[in-house]
């Protein structure tokens, strides 16, 4: 059974896989995404969701994410995640499904991997819906 993507939800997603099925996404084509990355879901509607990706490591204009915001298995909760208020992405339920499986998500719904939603990025830190573009386009995915 899948996860339901909803506000808080923290999946491990493989860009490459995102990219190949359609996501689109707000920020510079040139910031490099590591294959296995945490995302956020901010907002979902019935067909699909905002997520935020969660970088391993601070850079400019990143913001930090409280550990204390964390819940989940260890290999989430267990590292430092920043986000970067440039970058936010626009993905289908089932392309999100695909990323998971191919970056190894080991959330599940009983035991899903969460961010408290009192301290999740707030949709209004982002980019507007007219500045999503296709992730596919990114040079340092593809």
């Amino acid at each position: 059974m899948p996860h339901v993507h909803a506000p808080g939800l923290v999946l491990r997603l493989d860009p490459l896989a995102l990219a190949k099925n359609g996501a689109q996404y707000t920020g510079d084509d040139q910031i490099p995404w590591p294959r296995q990355l945490y995302f956020v879901c901010i907002d979902s509607s019935a067909t699909e969701a905002l997520w935020v990706p969660l970088f391993p490591g601070p850079g400019p204009g990143r913001k930090g994410i409280a550990s204390t915001a964390k819940t989940g298995n260890a290999r989430w909760t267990k590292y430092t995640s920043f986000y970067d208020i440039t970058q936010l992405c626009r993905i289908g339920h089932k392309t999100a499904q695909i990323a998971a499986n191919a970056a190894f998500d080991d959330s599940t719904p009983k035991a899903p991997n969460r961010m408290a939603i009192a301290q999740m990025p707030s949709r209004a830190e982002f980019p507007m819906d007219d500045s999503f573009h296709p992730l596919s386009g990114n040079a340092s995915i593809d």
